[in-house]
């Protein structure tokens, strides 16, 4: 047989097996340390649930984190190695909405800033893991701060803010008896917007306490759903008290122009917030979705949670 050349006997170098990955999520993590490690990202932001918890541990304390969850007890291990907390309803939001929700609370209580970037981390409802990284730069994503660093007025307490977008994301998740519900809450700067308000009906909340008509008492909950059915809006003071419902907005027609498919509630929450330093948050009846305005503009869009 005839001797083979010395190119055909030369063996193929072996080739190296790529390298495992254990953990996707320790996976995901690690990338995203590097990434606020090169200053690409100030911050992680994580929305996470306590089943994760065990997951994330060992890598809080490698760069900043802040935790977006919705359980109201952590392990103190957790607690003290976090940047900040960001408490979320209970309601099973898509993986934008998460995220969207966080930071939109975030910026309410300051825990974010206009001028921060993020590196956001998620994953699906009830699904015990993370397989979401997004680089999210604020400015850019809230058209707001193109005009203004300010996102809540000083009238405005964070927590009433809190409350009614919560609030909000429920009446989008749950409707009212198996059938959907629209809402528009406006929320601060009263005294403005009481001059383009106009009952159409009897204000069913006239003559009561304050303190019976605030929105923090989660007692009033089912008592706004139920007066959800009635047209018009919600008037709030930046404290809570609620002043009005089935009240008709007439502040003129928005200056900007609004998305395609959106309606006479949508027009009056731009309308309203561009002649007031109010604050709007609105439901779709149709979609489910929510939506906040604040000087004209919508800040944020978060779709029906599953």
């Amino acid at each position: 047989m005839p001797e083979k050349s010395e190119k055909e006997t030369k063996k193929k170098p072996r080739r190296e097996e790529a390298e495992e990955i254990a953990d996707p999520i320790d996976a995901i993590l690690s990338v995203a340390c590097q990434l606020a490690k090169q200053g690409t990202g100030r911050s992680i932001l994580v929305c996470a649930e306590p089943s994760l918890f065990v997951a994330l541990q060992d890598w809080l304390q490698k760069a900043p984190f802040i935790l977006a969850t919705s359980t109201h007890s952590l392990p103190e291990e957790i607690k003290h190695a976090i940047k900040s907390l960001i408490e979320l309803p209970k309601i099973h939001l898509p993986r934008m909405g998460q995220i969207k929700l966080a930071v939109i609370l975030g910026l309410a209580q300051g825990i974010i800033h206009s001028d921060d970037t993020l590196v956001c981390l998620a994953g699906p409802p009830n699904a015990n893991r993370l397989d979401t990284i997004l680089l999210l730069k604020v400015r850019d994503e809230f058209e707001l701060f193109a005009i203004s660093d300010q996102f809540l007025t000083e009238h405005v307490k964070p927590e009433v803010f809190e409350q009614i977008l919560e609030l909000s994301i429920q009446i989008a998740a749950e409707g009212r008896e198996g059938k959907s519900l629209g809402a528009l809450f406006v929320v601060g700067d009263y005294e403005n917007v009481s001059r383009y308000a106009t009952q159409l009906v009897l204000n069913p909340f006239r003559g009561y306490d304050e303190l019976e008509r605030n929105v923090l008492d989660p007692k009033l909950n089912e008592t706004i759903k139920e007066f959800c059915a009635i047209d018009g809006a919600f008037l709030i003071r930046g404290d809570g008290v609620i002043e009005a419902a089935g009240a008709l907005l007439h502040p003129g027609f928005p200056h900007e122009d609004l998305p395609m498919g959106l309606g006479a509630r949508h027009a009056a929450a731009a309308a309203i917030t561009a002649v007031t330093n109010a604050v709007a948050i609105t439901v779709s009846a149709s979609t489910g979705s929510v939506r906040v305005f604040r000087k004209g503009k919508m800040v944020i869009e978060i779709e029906r949670p599953s």
